[in-house]
């Protein structure tokens, strides 16, 4: 990827992450986290990288999530969850992958990103009512 475009990212992602810390709403800090998936895509539309395209439907797939549990009553009180756990984890896995690009002159590797992409699954997962159930059984740990 052009060194301008991962700056730009960078940049962006770091921002989000930011503003996500400073945040105690769950809705506000799903507002900067609709940054992850908005700005790969704008990024994608200046070059193809198949990694951005994975962060990029990752993400998205997260908020819908986040946001379609969120919008259903009741819901956010049936599952045995802690929701600050989740949003804590979301914003530290958003951080970790704006460090990702912040590094970009270092060597970064495959590893790291798809430790990154499984974060945010067990995020996703989580929120599921298998998933919160897992959770409170000690099996998927966040």
């Amino acid at each position: 990827m052009r060194k301008e475009i991962n700056q730009y990212i960078a940049e962006e992602y770091r921002y989000a992450v930011t503003k996500m810390q400073e945040l105690q709403q769950p809705n506000k800090k799903l507002f900067y986290f609709s940054v992850f998936f908005g700005v790969a895509q704008r990024a994608l539309n200046l070059e193809w990288n198949t990694d951005l395209a994975l962060v990029h439907m990752i993400t998205q797939n997260i908020h819908t999530q986040l946001n379609s549990t969120m919008q259903m009553p009741g819901t956010m009180n049936l599952l045995p969850l802690d929701w600050s756990l989740i949003y804590d984890k979301l914003t530290q896995s958003s951080s970790d992958l704006a460090s990702y690009f912040e590094e970009a002159d270092k060597e970064r590797s495959k590893e790291e990103l798809y430790r990154i992409f499984g974060c945010f699954a067990e995020i996703a997962y989580a929120i599921t009512g298998n998933g919160s159930y897992l959770h409170e059984k000690g099996l998927l740990k966040l």
